[in-house]
Parts: structure tokens; C-alpha cells; sequence
């Protein structure tokens, strides 16, 4: 990507596959998937139809501090039980892949989200994003706008 196009990036710039499993995933399972995948955090569901999203907080929070068993416990039993029913939201919050990573930062710090599907204009989940991802990209973009500024200031 070249700098002027930096200073116009758009999520789809940056975002990467997103990783789905079904709603009978062991949660040891899903945790093995993302070590393997080196991500950290899954769909559960498809990419029309996703049911929540299972991250490594989840993970920590609500798996290792409750002592669940996860060879034996699905993300659905996580999802539906009583307890655990707010383990993963159901309200999964997304973004354009047209939207300015701004957009995508703005979401994601407004929900307190680390983790975000990245739709296309159906509503498919097309790619995520996280909050590293977003940073990173905003941070390369603060550099080449301060570098386009100097540069302009020494012509001028």
C-alpha cells in the first residue's frame, strides 16, 4: 500500500480470514483451533449466520476461573446455560469492509469489543479485525500523515 493510500485505509485494507466453528465445538477444541491458527478469538456459527463469537477472554473469565470441563462442555452449553448465558453475546457487533479504520476503532472502543466480523453488503461475514490490527493501522497511518506534514512544511 503506498503512503497516500495509507492516509484512506479502509478496513477491508486490513482485516484478516475469520476463523468459524459450529455450536457443538468442546471448548477444548476451539482452543486448540486457535493456538493452531494463532488467533484468538473464533465465530461460532457461519458467515450468514453467526451465533457469537468465543475469545480468549472467554476463555480465561468464564472457562478456566468456573473450572469448566472443556473436553466436554460445546460453546453452545456455554451459550445456553443458565450461568454461563452471557459467556459469549449474541449481539455480535460488525463493520463494513468499506468503513475507514477509524470507524472500526470507534466501534470496537465503544463496545469495549477486542474483536470485530468485518461484513460485506449482505451482511456475510467476509474477515475480522482486532484491536491490535486497528491500532497498528492507525498508528501507521498518525506516522505517514506527520511525515506528509514535515515534508510540506520543508517545501513551503
Amino acid at each position: 500500500m503506498c503512503a497516500s493510500n495509507a492516509l484512506y485505509m479502509k478496513v477491508k485494507d486490513i482485516m484478516h480470514s475469520a476463523t468459524f466453528v459450529s455450536p457443538d465445538t468442546t471448548i477444548a477444541e476451539a482452543a486448540k483451533i486457535m493456538v493452531r491458527k494463532n488467533i484468538s478469538s473464533v465465530i461460532v456459527g457461519t458467515p450468514t449466520d453467526p451465533i457469537g463469537m468465543f475469545t480468549e477472554r472467554d476463555m480465561l473469565r468464564e472457562v478456566v476461573v468456573k473450572n469448566l470441563d472443556t473436553e466436554k462442555t460445546s460453546l453452545v452449553d456455554i451459550m445456553c446455560g443458565t450461568e454461563l448465558k452471557h459467556v459469549m453475546c449474541r449481539v455480535i457487533t460488525t463493520v463494513h469492509q468499506d468503513a475507514p479504520v477509524e470507524e472500526a476503532a470507534e466501534r470496537m472502543m465503544g463496545r469495549y469489543v477486542r474483536h470485530m466480523p468485518v461484513v460485506d453488503d449482505e451482511g456475510k461475514i467476509v474477515g475480522m479485525v482486532s484491536a491490535r490490527t486497528v491500532m497498528n493501522a492507525l498508528r501507521r497511518k498518525s506516522i505517514l500523515a506527520i511525515r506528509g506534514s514535515r515534508q510540506h512544511e520543508h517545501r513551503g
